[in-house]
């Protein structure tokens, strides 16, 4: 006699489907270079991130970024110039860099994901609002042990840029500036766990060089324009 399986498994396989997509899906990271007129901060977004040699990037619209930030060590929001064309650039010295990029509406149809608000797509499976950052740490400053932003964000509750291959990182998840519970974890797109009740993860370093520290958490939406919210962020840094 076969297994029946239980009727409620499909629509949770997809779930999970559609989360592993829209979450760990691409890579979103800042490259930092130093020119002629300074020090620049790039936006960058594809696959991989900048793990490997010869990532695939993929072209976002300059409009989708909502917001960009130079930080000093103190934490302090400091000037920047900011480019208007893809890839986005922050040109200024800054010890900590961040980016907030929303796409958007998204709607799951059966003809496929659209780029629309529910009230737009039609015949709608899934519906949810697309919000992503990424934030960078070149100097550290006793400032960065606390969030900087409202929005979804991964804070080191030490100065990690010292940290070895192979060592552990003790990190809180933070979202309108209070620690977040059941927030998953990822390092380089592969989950590590979720949040405790205090917000707190350790994450074991596992390659030198950059590092991406990701989190995903979604969340029920009191809009007519979509079902949930789907937040992600990174954290990004380099050790030796």
């Amino acid at each position: 006699m076969s297994a029946r399986l239980h009727p409620f498994l499909p629509f949770l396989l997809f779930l999970l489907s559609l989360f592993s997509v829209s979450s760990w899906g691409h890579d979103l990271w800042i490259e930092r270079q130093v020119e002629s007129g300074g020090v620049s901060h790039s936006l960058i977004y594809g696959h991989e991130g900048s793990a490997h040699a010869g990532a695939k990037r993929l072209e976002y619209k300059p409009e989708n970024l909502k917001k960009a930030i130079c930080f000093n060590v103190s934490g302090q929001a400091q000037a920047a110039e900011q480019g208007r064309t893809y890839p986005v650039k922050l040109k200024g010295d800054c010890a900590a860099t961040w980016f907030l990029l929303s796409s958007g509406y998204w709607s799951k149809t059966p003809y496929g994901t659209r780029n629309l608000p529910k009230t737009e797509a039609g015949a709608v499976i899934a519906s949810w609002l697309s919000l992503e950052s990424v934030k960078r740490i070149e100097r550290w400053g006793g400032a960065f042990s606390r969030p900087l932003t409202q929005e979804l964000e991964l804070v080191p509750l030490e100065n990690p840029l010292p940290l070895k291959h192979g060592e552990k990182l003790q990190l809180q998840a933070y979202l309108l500036g209070k620690p977040m519970a059941g927030v998953t974890v990822a390092y380089f797109g592969k989950p590590r766990g979720t949040t405790g009740a205090d917000g707190r993860i350790n994450i074991r370093l596992n390659q030198t060089g950059l590092q991406l520290i990701q989190a995903s958490l979604e969340q029920q939406l009191d809009d007519v324009r979509a079902d949930k919210v789907i937040r992600a962020t990174t954290l990004q840094f380099e050790i030796q």
